[in-house]
């Protein structure tokens, strides 16, 4: 079983929560042991526990296999780029950070960070950020080429594909088009925006999948509520993964820890909120 997360958002007590409830044996009887962690990105910014929060990812990816990718986030610090929603709490505990506590973002030949995407070809997902869009194939129009990146594509909420100043947006049919050619009957998996989306693709349309209502149980001394998206055979998937970190929300208001499990057998992602 997968054990998915995105937008961490240096907040160790959201990533505290979302493994305590997910390795509780209450938890592994009803879905399963986890077997693979999947990290998509913004493990960084905005909450107060930066270290701790790269310290446990350490942890985690010394005890199992991990897929990890570059959030806009983690770019942001690493690269020395601005972004919007840290408080001066935040940015001073970020200050704080050596070479050492950001070893957990692989330093490539090139100078750059991590990876933007990751294909996992047995199992057939494609993990990213943002958007799996290749930012080559997208027409610039003298915006800030890093604003194309797949750590900033955003699944547009209208029915055309723009560039505004929060990244590109694309449409869930260019998503899958880009991953057509690397896998089929597969899962894009992604964060970035916050929210969680289930859309689907068959041969005839693409529609969304994500079940309105929730389920609601109780894990050890959390309640938690829940919705399943059965993975069906000859479809491909797009699956959003909400916000993990709730020190992570900008602009006020109330967030609560998000994630997801990949199960097999049958073969089902299934997205947990606190409540």
């Amino acid at each position: 079983m997968d054990l998915v997360f995105s937008d961490i958002h240096a907040d160790i007590e959201g990533l505290e929560t979302i493994l305590d409830i997910a390795f509780s044996s209450e938890f592994e009887e009803k879905y399963g042991k986890v077997s693979r962690i999947i990290n998509l990105g913004d493990l960084l910014e905005r909450g107060t526990s930066p270290k701790q929060v790269l310290q446990k990812m350490s942890e985690l990816a010394n005890s199992f296999p991990m897929i990890s990718v570059m959030g806009n986030h983690d770019e942001g610090f690493l690269y020395k780029k601005f972004l919007s929603g840290s408080s001066y709490a935040s940015l001073k505990e970020h200050e704080l950070l050596t070479n050492q506590d950001t070893e957990f973002f692989r330093q490539n030949n090139d100078g750059t960070f991590g990876d933007q995407f990751a294909i996992e070809k047995k199992d057939r997902l494609f993990c990213v950020h943002g958007g799996p869009v290749n930012p080559d194939k997208i027409a610039k129009k003298g915006d800030d080429p890093w604003l194309y990146q797949r750590t900033w594509q955003r699944l547009s909420e209208e029915d055309f594909e723009f560039f505004s100043y929060s990244g590109y947006h694309y449409k869930a049919e260019s998503a899958f088009g880009e991953a057509k050619a690397e896998l089929d009957n597969f899962i894009i998996l992604c964060g970035h925006q916050h929210m969680e989306a289930a859309i689907r693709q068959t041969k005839d349309e693409i529609t969304n999948v994500l079940p309105f209502r929730y389920e609601t149980e109780k894990i050890s001394q959390y309640t938690i509520r829940k919705r399943q998206i059965p993975i069906e055979k000859n479809s491909n998937y797009l699956i959003r993964m909400g916000l993990g970190g709730p020190q992570g929300y900008y602009g006020g208001g109330f967030a609560r820890p998000h994630f997801g499990i990949i199960q097999d057998d049958p073969r089902q992602v299934t997205f947990f909120e606190l409540e």
